[in-house]
């Protein structure tokens, strides 16, 4: 009910006979949206944003939440950048020179979106973090993933270093708007999709795959006005249903778990198992049985409980 209609509007192109009739945005708006800056990224983040309101914060919101595993988020981080090699240059659906253009738009993109991403981390906080990295990266992917082919390496540049730069400062609106997104899919895919969206009628030139000029390329304000409905229609039409829906689920079967459920983690309560055994118990195993490992493991927990318990 959501993304197969706004994947229609955008990706399903009209047969060169004329007897199968496409998407709006893509036949009669004829905005450029490459591999899915809003059918995936912004569809996805303005989807998040209406659940969110619907379900609430976290009993521990504003508490931040560390990643739990640095080591595994920038191994995942590096099989997701090598993956979107195949998610964008696969749109191109052949290996033409439009779709070497769009690999290296891609990889130069990424590369600038880290660098901004660092660099806006390192003059907000005083130091530049592997979790920014990999998170600078993530955004330049969404902000390039709609431009990929109608930008010249250069603009993709651009595109990639704003995103870095903008999402970084765009995921702390969560505490001061106050909605609880645990995994920064509004300060990322949304913000990095409608940003990489909008920028295409600024950089978009008539050199690179998709033929058409932004407004630094002489094109004017029209691609831009295109650019502009089609966020819009797809803002507005993923909200709405997406809130609907969840509207309904949260009236009829439920969408939250009690507080006493939340508190001891989704793993144990439901499925019974965790991941990770708590440091302060492997340490005690670890040096043995003996009385002094064990007390210090019992004071570590105590310790982290109190803190749990005040946060």
């Amino acid at each position: 009910m959501v993304y197969f209609p706004v994947a229609h509007w955008v990706f399903a192109f009209d047969s060169a006979d004329g007897s199968v009739k496409g998407g709006w945005i893509a036949n009669k708006l004829k905005a450029i949206d490459f591999a899915g800056g809003t059918a995936v990224h912004i569809n996805a983040g303005i989807a998040a944003l209406a659940v969110l309101f619907v379900l609430g914060k976290r009993h521990a919101f504003p508490h931040p939440h560390r990643p739990h595993n640095l080591p595994l988020t920038m191994l995942g981080a590096g099989m997701l950048y090598f993956g979107w090699f195949g998610f964008n240059g696969g749109s191109a659906l052949a290996a033409t020179n439009g779709a070497s253009v769009v690999v290296l738009n891609t990889m130069v993109a990424t590369c600038a979106g880290i660098c901004g991403w660092l660099a806006a981390e390192r003059f907000r906080e005083g130091h530049a973090t592997s979790l920014g990295a990999a998170s600078g990266m993530i955004a330049a992917l969404v902000a390039i993933t709609p431009a990929c082919g109608a930008v010249s390496p250069l603009g993709a540049v651009a595109i990639g270093a704003l995103a870095g730069v903008v999402c970084c400062y765009a995921i702390s609106l969560k505490y001061k708007l106050g909605y609880d997104d645990a995994l920064d899919v509004v300060g990322i895919h949304l913000v990095g999709g409608i940003l990489g969206t909008l920028l295409i009628g600024f950089f978009a030139t008539d050199t690179a795959p998709n033929a058409i000029a932004g407004l630094f390329y002489g094109g004017g304000f029209g691609q831009l006005g295109k650019q502009t409905v089609a966020v819009l229609a797809v803002l507005a039409y993923t909200f709405t249903v997406t809130f609907a829906i969840a509207k309904v689920l949260d009236m009829t079967m439920g969408l939250r778990v009690d507080k006493e459920t939340e508190s001891e983690g989704l793993d144990v309560a439901i499925h019974g198992e965790t991941a990770y055994i708590l440091e302060a118990m492997e340490l005690a195993t670890v040096g043995g049985s003996s009385e002094s490992a064990v007390a210090a493991a019992a004071e570590a927990l105590a310790a982290d409980a109190a803190v749990e318990s005040k946060a």
